[in-house]
Parts: structure tokens; C-alpha cells; sequence
């Protein structure tokens, strides 16, 4: 097992809606759907605890009580933040800042990656930023163009590589320092989005690339694919 301060909390978002898993997500919160025998929460949990980390804070909102019924006995001694129906992401993880006191781990519920975490914090601390995201390459299978105003072609790429955020970052407390009221109050993730460039303006953001194993389930097509690899991200024993 990785040894990880256990100073180091783990923020896990999961007040969404869930929408686009259909009907799944009409009675249990997007977090509770199950993958393989258990919960995507309970496989994610697993993973954390399996290096270190067991300091849980969730964001929720969606469903919250049924969701906090079923961490509560996941859990030792975690801790929720509900932000409503209506909060934007953002906001979610600023009604948590009053536990945060030091490096942060944050994640979405609804996906998995196999992250070395001890790996991911100490590039973050050496890179001196307040903002650490995991970027991992996917292949676009569109060719891209760019053209001038003239209606002339600049650029054509074929299916090209490109760099995504998965969902996972490291953040710092003093974060919250750089961000207005407005930013922080804007619904979905359009806070997070203004968060993050206001963020790289100020030079303040690190890049952690991940190549490894990820699951997400965000909707039926993710959800029907992370059935099928759900036993490579995991032992056959964790999958069941």
C-alpha cells in the first residue's frame, strides 16, 4: 500500500442529476448505479482507501439522503456537504472549503481511473501550483480544419490526439482566494471552466498526465461499456 499523510482529504462530487442515464437514475442518485455487482462509489471508495486515502468529503445533492444513507456505512466518519438540487459544481465544492486545510483531492463520482495518488501529490507539490488537473490523450474521430476569414482552409488533421481532463485534480485551500462570487455561483460547470482559465492567466496550474485505465458512467453508452471493462480496472475478487 502507498503511504499517503492521511492529512490529505478527498473531495468526491456527486449532486448531479444524472439525466442522461434515463430512467437508471429516476429512483437512486448517479453515484449508486452499479457496475459489475457494486456501486461505481463503492468501486471508487475501494480504490482510495486501497492507497491511503479514507478522509471523504462529499458534495452532494441529487438524492442526497439516500446517497448519504448508503456512504455512511461505506465510511468512517465522513463528511457531507449538500449544495441543493441546483448548484453548479463549483459552488458545491466551495461549501466545503471550511474542513480544507491542506493539499485536496477532488474527483467526479461517476468515473474511474487508476491513479497512482502518492505520484500525483508529489508533482503537485513540486510544481508549486494551487491547481493540479489529470489530463489524459483520446483520439478525436473527426478531422479537424481551421480556415481564415476568407473562407480559405488553414489547417486539416486527421484524427488527431488530443488531451482531455478526466475529472480528477489537486488543489490547494488558498484557491478560493482568486475566485469571485460571480465565478463561484455560476450554474453546471461553467464556474469550474472560468475557475480553471482564470487560473492558467495567473500561471497557477499544473498538468498531471495520465495514460492508464478509466471508466465513466455518464451515460447508457458509458455505462454499457464500463460493464465490459470493469474487470480490467479491477481484480476479479473487486469487480464481483
Amino acid at each position: 500500500m502507498l503511504s499517503i499523510s492521511k492529512k490529505i482529504k478527498v473531495i468526491i462530487l456527486c449532486g448531479g442529476k444524472g439525466k442522461r442515464l434515463g430512467d437508471i437514475t429516476k429512483f437512486i442518485p448517479k453515484p449508486l448505479v452499479k457496475v459489475g455487482k457494486i456501486a461505481i462509489i463503492e468501486h471508487k471508495l475501494n480504490y482510495y482507501k486501497k492507497q491511503g486515502l479514507e478522509d471523504f468529503v462529499f458534495c452532494t445533492g441529487y438524492k442526497g439522503k439516500i446517497l448519504k444513507k448508503f456512504l455512511k456505512k461505506k465510511c468512517k466518519n465522513p463528511t457531507f456537504f449538500d449544495g441543493g438540487i441546483n448548484s453548479g459544481i463549483l459552488k458545491r465544492i466551495y461549501l466545503a472549503r471550511k474542513v480544507i486545510n491542506s493539499s485536496t483531492i477532488i474527483s467526479y463520482g461517476d468515473t474511474l481511473a487508476k491513479i497512482n495518488f502518492k505520484d500525483l501529490l508529489k508533482q503537485h507539490k513540486k510544481s508549486k501550483a494551487v491547481l493540479s488537473i489529470v489530463v489524459a490523450p483520446i483520439k478525436n474521430p473527426f478531422g479537424l480544419v481551421n480556415w481564415n476569414k476568407k473562407g480559405k482552409l488553414t489547417k486539416f488533421e486527421e484524427k488527431p490526439i488530443l488531451n482531455h481532463f478526466i475529472g480528477y485534480a489537486v488543489f490547494e485551500p488558498n484557491v478560493f482566494n482568486y475566485l469571485s462570487k460571480n465565478i463561484i455561483n455560476l450554474e453546471n460547470g461553467k464556474g469550474i471552466v472560468k475557475a480553471i482559465q482564470k487560473l492558467i492567466l495567473k500561471k497557477m496550474v499544473n498538468v498531471y498526465k495520465f495514460n492508464g485505465l478509466q471508466l465513466t458512467v455518464n451515460s447508457l453508452s458509458e455505462l454499457k461499456e464500463a460493464k465490459k471493462k470493469i474487470g480490467k480496472y479491477f481484480t476479479f475478487d473487486e469487480a464481483v
